[in-house]
């Protein structure tokens, strides 16, 4: 049961925690069309034909939860038939930054060599080019596990991609010029399939975080409900007269200022905080004064000597002491204050030396900003 609390108390704050790029990339959620008013599609993502269901609910099949996508690799009688799937990122790729792409891929057919991805600035939907003509920046086959082919299971691909800034739509598809010869099974019809699965993309650099609009970016690409007729009628318009795509925010770099509250600034055995801590603190308030803060994490920690839940109780109040002197002198929204109590769980030290102890008693202040 002790251990059930720390392990509960040891939470990631959310700024730092959510940096995923991709909009429902489990594809669990479900697009409600407007047209039939049923779930038909995964929200956020459009395919670019709707001329064979894409959309699977399947938990034995899936490779995580109850969804996956299908798409058209090729026909047995169309040749160049292909359909895409695409979705807008929450936040524009920053310019020189590399990001970390990994979703997982399945076929009947030899064919996952051919799939790739494709970034872009404006939606792949409205493209009048055909796909022969564009050039996708990724080949799942560069990235993936193992080239053995395995009906049954499902293939990791992981990718890195350096971004060149204007990347805000990705874009999933069978991008071989030529059709694959010699296939003769289908899944549906005369098209042959591929299927795919828990889409990610993450920055590499653990610092970078979504932009300040994500949130409202997501809500927009969830809102998006053409499916069917009204999608084609759409593409069939924007074709002839391409929208201008929306300019997202960039993502953001986050930086870390950190700062340790040694035992000695506190009354002993006591989470009252002494004159010398105040001067202490004011210094590191004035020189986070002018950042853009994301997030405030406070940490509270004591030796191993005494009851568990007595240190509990005192790691938690010093944490909140020093927690609550920071946001009256720092401007801290009420949401991004997190404080954390590991009593001795976390030793820096060794606790067998009064010297180690006393290291060990201790508040440790992480401040996250973004420029």
């Amino acid at each position: 049961m002790r251990f059930w609390w720390i392990f509960l108390l040891y939470a990631v704050p959310a700024s730092a925690q959510n940096r995923e790029l991709i909009p429902n990339g489990g594809f669990e959620d479900e697009n409600i069309c407007t047209e039939y008013s049923r779930n038909c599609a995964p929200a956020a993502w459009i395919a670019s034909s709707l001329r064979a269901n894409y959309y699977f609910y399947d938990s034995l099949w899936s490779h995580e939860g109850t969804h996956f996508v299908g798409l058209i690799a090729g026909s047995i009688v169309r040749p160049g038939m292909r359909n895409f799937i695409r979705t807008q990122l929450r936040c524009r790729l920053k310019e020189g930054k590399e990001y970390l792409l990994e979703f997982y891929v399945r076929a009947n057919n030899p064919i996952l060599d051919s799939i790739a991805i494709y970034f872009s600035y404006d939606d792949f939907l409205f493209n009048r080019r055909p796909f022969s003509d564009i050039h996708p920046q990724l080949w799942a086959k560069n990235g993936m596990d193992s080239n053995k082919h395995d009906p049954a299971k499902w293939q990791r691909v992981r990718l890195n991609y350096l971004a060149t800034g204007d990347e805000q739509f990705i874009c999933i598809g069978n991008f071989r010029r030529t059709d694959q010869p010699g296939i003769r099974h289908t899944e549906f019809e005369h098209y042959y399939y591929f299927f795919v699965d828990d889409v990610s993309l993450i920055p590499e650099d653990p610092h970078e975080l979504l932009c300040s609009e994500w949130k409202q970016n997501e809500q927009d690409i969830y809102a998006v409900h053409e499916r069917h007729q009204m999608l084609e009628s759409k593409i069939f318009y924007y074709r002839h007269d391409p929208p201008t795509p929306p300019r997202m925010d960039q993502t953001i770099n986050q930086t870390i200022d950190s700062f340790t509250v040694p035992d000695l600034f506190f009354s002993s055995g006591s989470f009252q905080l002494d004159r010398k801590a105040g001067a202490l603190l004011d210094s590191f308030c004035l020189r986070a004064a002018p950042l853009q803060i994301d997030s405030l994490i406070v940490e509270g920690h004591t030796d191993s000597v005494g009851k568990l839940q007595n240190n509990m109780v005192l790691s938690s109040n010093r944490a909140r002491t020093v927690a609550d002197f920071l946001e009256r002198k720092i401007s801290i929204g009420p949401d991004k204050t997190i404080i954390r109590y590991y009593a001795s769980a976390r030793p820096i030290a060794s606790n067998g030396t009064e010297e180690g102890r006393r290291k060990n008693r201790r508040v440790e202040i992480y401040l996250y900003s973004h420029h």
